[in-house]
């Protein structure tokens, strides 16, 4: 394939490695970044899934009238926050402490339980479906696992920023347990 095909394959959809070897060559691999970079895009590649992908490069242009065939609302945005969570920073936390890394993924009820105060039971099916169709995840035997674009939001900011809040969570959580554990000593010594 040339490089205006392997543009237009990846436009539609994410293509593993092994089927387009030309994305091997620095030459070919250059001219499509250079390409797809005059409509706004980007070449990603997800070395989880071993796949090649094209994606938006910034915000959508506000145009009048379009229908994207893919856009996430909140739902979608919630859910994969949720999966991105989950899927990618907790178990890249847990390497990095050095803990052997399993094959992550997530159960659908788990999701519905995290989720339930942000969804109703109806609404988690179809954001999970629409995130599978457009390869932010992949729904297989019951499981929610990462998908190619899933792996292509591991940005270092964001892993920062998750940080900083898991780190904000834990510390409240424990102060929470102190401050009740203290309470219930003071109520003891009143008795």
């Amino acid at each position: 394939m040339n490089a205006t095909e392997l543009c237009r394959v990846l436009l539609v959809g994410s293509v593993a490695a092994a089927d387009v070897p030309e994305l091997g060559e620095q030459e070919t691999r250059e001219e499509v970044r250079r390409r797809l970079a005059e409509a706004g895009c980007e070449l990603a590649y997800s070395p989880r899934s071993e796949r090649w992908l094209a994606r938006l490069d910034g915000p959508l242009p506000a145009a009048p009238g379009l229908q994207p065939v893919v856009a996430l609302g909140t739902d979608e945005l919630a859910v994969l926050a949720t999966c991105w969570l989950h899927l990618r920073f907790l178990p890249e936390e847990r390497a990095r402490a050095g803990e052997a890394p399993g094959e992550p993924w997530l159960d659908p009820d788990d999701l519905t339980e995290l989720l339930g105060a942000r969804l109703d039971g109806a609404g988690l099916p179809g954001a999970l479906e629409r995130l599978d169709r457009a390869g932010y995840l992949t729904l297989r035997e019951g499981r929610v696992e990462a998908g190619a674009l899933l792996d292509t939001l591991d940005e270092p900011e964001a892993a920062e920023a998750a940080r900083a809040l898991v780190g904000r969570h834990q510390r409240l959580a424990h102060l929470r347990r102190r401050a009740a554990e203290l309470g219930s000593r003071g109520g003891d010594a009143e008795d």
